[in-house]
């Protein structure tokens, strides 16, 4: 009885001290943090390019920047993500446009090598609100 109660003991001890050993997990989309490249189309047959950069805060929290371009010339602008996260390979990320009026939405999902998703330009903080364009984008990594 006492040597059962020796190796319970020993058990436990292991597991207390090897808790703080043990590698910590990932945060989600960790492993597609950097610098991507992609394209977007308009339902409306507009499209062009952009760059993302999607880097971990020093709160833990997932922040970027999107540098978008049209195709044909436009208004080229660079961003800062209000909001981005990763659930798995699931990405959402929202941003504002130069004109400080709308907001745009992506969702989509991630790979090793790419992704592809959706994007829709609402009004600024009503998400809800009805899209005034939408359209598709795809992104590699570089």
């Amino acid at each position: 009885m006492r040597t059962q109660l020796n190796a319970v003991l020993l058990l436990l001890t292991s597991i207390c001290f090897a808790a703080p050993i043990a590698p910590a997990l990932a945060a989600d989309g960790d492993r597609y943090l950097g610098t991507w490249s992609g394209s977007w189309a308009g339902a409306d047959g507009s499209s062009g390019h952009f760059q993302l950069n999607l880097a971990r805060g020093s709160d833990g929290k997932l922040t970027g920047s999107i540098a978008v371009s049209q195709d044909g010339g436009g208004s080229d602008y660079t961003s800062k993500l209000k909001n981005a996260g990763f659930a798995g390979d699931k990405f959402t990320a929202a941003y504002e446009p130069p004109d400080g009026q709308s907001e745009i939405h992506m969702k989509g999902t991630f790979g090793s090598k790419g992704g592809d998703g959706d994007w829709s330009l609402g009004t600024k903080d009503q998400p809800s609100s009805h899209a005034m364009a939408s359209g598709t984008w795809k992104i590699t990594k570089p």
